[in-house]
């Protein structure tokens, strides 16, 4: 006879089962969540970004706090300073300014045509803003059609440094290109016939611009006849014009393919922008002499070193380090860019307003880990990528996502603002 305890005391086998399951459940749930919160990998980037990154405190184009102070002591170091950046954010251009102010640089090279260039510097010595330069042709300044961007350009010039571009001709320039060809040429009928053509495009550009069809702009689908006839009228005018309609075939043709959809449109252009930063920095590349400093500025894909973060293409930034290389100097790789906020994305030249367009990145691939550690709040984040680049070289720390990849290895800082506001206009 069974203890009548027993039965009392003691649940049945299959609850006794089920209890050591969930036991035994429990402490692998446990195990595996200690297991991957020890992982190397993560435990390793995550110590990295913390241990360098540091705050900044930017009031228009006067930076401080322990970031800015880590920034100068390397841009004091470097000959070739390049900020990559997203477009059309208000802090950004300021901030440049601010660099510029340590580099003191010699040349600026911008994500522009050299023509867009030219006027952008003439127009940066006037007293005014080019309010009326732009009413007439708007957007072909490109970037620095913005207030912010102009008056970086005019601030780099009180500086006396020259402004370069080097970038295919300007989407919305090709009204402004055919006026300088115009401006140029010795035959009476070419010049009006030049003046004639310019002024329809420009027209037409401009109500694309208002109605946001970029798709119609001119240069995406200029007709191969005019084109024919612009080479045959100017065939024996001054090498400055022939120039200038080369240039502007080169860029149709980029365009063209791009908006096709076709492949081999962005090697292309990058290829275009390199033979024009060497072209541009001839006069600086005399035997035994160093090379002055110099401040870059492009959108962010194209100023790391090595591969692009687009993939398999190696582009402006890559092209720096190894003139620097070949002059034993140092280049210095920053990309700075927003959270969240709003910037410009339209190019509407009656009402500016609607061009601002509210974003967010803090799910972009290329720079999520940064985007996590930075919190809400006035102070920007610089993170020193250096430590992070150099154990994924050498001590094998895994990095997963390539873009990410990417950006560590092609950048030396990244610079996150918490809140953006839009580029404006005048």
């Amino acid at each position: 006879m069974k203890p009548p305890f027993r039965a009392a005391t003691i649940a049945p086998r299959s609850t006794f089962s089920r209890l050591w399951q969930v036991a035994l459940a429990t402490v692998a749930s446990v195990l595996a969540s200690q297991v991957q919160a020890q992982t190397p990998t993560d435990t390793a980037f995550a110590r990295l970004l913390r241990q360098n990154q540091f705050t900044l405190t930017q009031t228009g184009a006067q930076c401080s706090g322990p970031g800015w102070d880590k920034l100068q002591q390397d841009i004091r170091k470097s000959t070739l300073v390049l900020l990559g950046e997203d477009h059309g954010m208000a802090q950004i251009p300021p901030f440049a300014q601010a660099v510029a102010q340590v580099l003191k640089p010699k040349v600026y090279v911008a994500e522009i045509d050299k023509y867009q260039a030219q006027d952008l510097t003439r127009l940066a010595a006037q007293p005014d803003l080019p309010t009326a330069y732009l009413q007439q042709f708007p957007m072909s300044l490109s970037f620095y059609s913005w207030a912010e961007e102009f008056e970086l350009a005019r601030a780099l010039r009180a500086q006396n440094t020259k402004l370069v571009g080097v970038e295919q001709l300007g989407f919305a320039a090709t009204g402004r290109s055919l006026m300088l060809m115009a401006d140029q040429v010795k035959r009476p009928t070419t010049r009006t016939f030049l003046r004639k053509q310019a002024a329809a495009i420009q027209a037409h550009d401009r109500a694309a611009l208002v109605a946001g069809n970029y798709g119609s702009i001119t240069i995406n689908g200029m007709r191969p006849t005019l084109l024919d006839s612009l080479r045959k009228m100017t065939s024996t005018e001054p090498a400055g014009v022939r120039q200038l309609l080369q240039d502007l075939e080169a860029s149709v043709n980029i365009f063209r393919i791009n908006a096709s959809g076709k492949s081999g449109g962005h090697q292309l252009r990058i290829n275009l922008m390199k033979r024009n930063l060497l072209a541009e920095l001839q006069p600086y590349q005399q035997a035994g002499q160093a090379l002055p400093p110099m401040l870059f500025k492009f959108g962010a894909n194209h100023l790391g070193r090595g591969r692009s973060i687009w993939g398999d293409i190696y582009d402006v930034g890559n092209l720096a380090v190894n003139l620097a290389d070949a002059h034993d100097q140092k280049t210095l790789h920053i990309l700075v860019m927003g959270k969240q906020g709003q910037k410009v994305t339209g190019q509407n030249p009656v009402d500016f307003s609607k061009n601002a367009t509210a974003y967010s990145a803090a799910d972009d691939a290329m720079l999520k880990p940064f985007m996590a550690a930075t919190p809400a709040g006035a102070a920007w984040q610089v993170f020193d990528l250096r430590p992070m680049r150099r154990a994924l070289l050498y001590k094998g720390l895994p990095v997963a996502d390539q873009e990410l990849q990417a950006a560590i290895l092609g950048y030396d800082y990244v610079v996150i603002i918490p809140e953006t506001t839009a580029s404006h206009n005048y």
